[in-house]
Formats: C-alpha cells, sequence, structure tokens
C-alpha cells in the first residue's frame, strides 16, 4: 500500500536543524517554542545553538557566522 503522508517540521533558518514532525503545523510551532526553547526573531525560525540573548537591548538576536 502507498499512502500520502502530510507532516510539519520546524527547521532553523541558522544550521538548518530539523526539529520533531508533527501532524499539525500548530503543533510543530508549539513544540518548537515550549518544548525546545526555540525562538522566532525577525521572521525566521532559530534552535537554541543559533540565537543568543543580547543584555545591552534586551533582545534575542542570532548568533553571527563565523567562518
Amino acid at each position: 500500500m502507498i499512502r500520502e503522508v502530510t507532516m510539519y517540521q520546524a527547521v532553523c533558518d541558522g544550521c538548518r536543524k530539523v526539529n520533531s514532525s508533527c501532524k499539525t503545523k500548530e503543533k510543530a510551532e508549539y513544540i518548537a517554542s515550549v518544548w525546545k526553547r526555540w525562538k522566532e526573531i525577525d521572521g525566521k525560525l532559530y534552535c537554541p545553538d543559533c540565537y543568543e540573548y543580547d543584555k545591552e537591548t534586551n533582545e534575542y538576536k542570532p548568533k553571527v557566522k563565523e567562518d
């Protein structure tokens, strides 16, 4: 049997890490933000490895990638 499967995953815009798969977009957003501490910054989604807290501006910001 072949069946169609629709799922949603949170993908980090910094490193492309993938969070768990979910049946709904809302559940994927909830798991990423609450359970996994991912942050949406300027319309992009970042895992905890790719953002940092800036004490001067009191905001979360994406980490600067070092080459």
